[in-house]
């Protein structure tokens, strides 16, 4: 819900701009049954807002998984060509919502995971000249909200201490629509 009022907010202002969003996908995620879609919005020619979300299941053996990460990414790029493109540093808020749902008969426990966090990046995005878009970045960052459980068969639930670091990785391929293309 967060990320769907993000991209309206995005949509609206960047109207008034330039109008320029590259729109990307993560393609090394569809091989493992995970959907992320992601669109940066040009803000100006050094800045620009992205806000991505994703979908994911998993099925080992007994093991049922779900995964749900929504990003919102602010980049300040140091020397653009075509605006919004080239070295670029971020800051993040990252949400993710996990589960693992074993079959009935396992004797194993649910896990849970709930983490909201903050964090900083480092990336390069490069624009062909028809517009097509590759951005590869990387950030760590602090979960400010951590909430991990198990929850076994018998309804017992335990909390879990996880490690309050948080990373973030960016693999998008995609479209440049509007604005400069090389």
């Amino acid at each position: 819900m967060l990320a769907i009022a993000a991209l309206a907010f995005l949509c609206s202002f960047t109207q008034t701009a330039n109008a320029q969003v590259d729109v990307t996908i993560n393609p090394v995620g569809l091989l493992f049954g995970d959907l992320s879609v992601g669109a940066d919005f040009t803000l100006t020619e050094n800045f620009s807002l992205e806000a991505a979300v994703g979908f994911g299941t998993n099925k080992i053996d007994e093991i049922k998984g779900t995964n749900i990460p929504v990003n919102v990414v602010g980049k300040y790029y140091f020397s653009p060509k075509n605006g919004a493109d080239r070295f670029y540093v971020d800051a993040f808020l990252r949400y993710v919502n996990r589960q693992w749902k074993y079959d009935d008969n396992s004797n194993y426990a649910d896990f849970t995971s709930n983490r909201f966090g903050v964090g900083f990046g480092l990336g390069y995005k490069v624009v062909s000249k028809g517009g097509f878009v590759f951005d590869i970045g990387f950030g760590a960052g602090r979960a400010l909200i951590d909430n991990n459980t198990y929850e076994e068969n018998d309804g017992i639930q335990q909390d879990v201490d996880w490690p309050e670091l948080m990373l973030q990785g960016k693999l998008g391929i995609g479209y440049r629509f509007g604005g400069s293309k090389k």
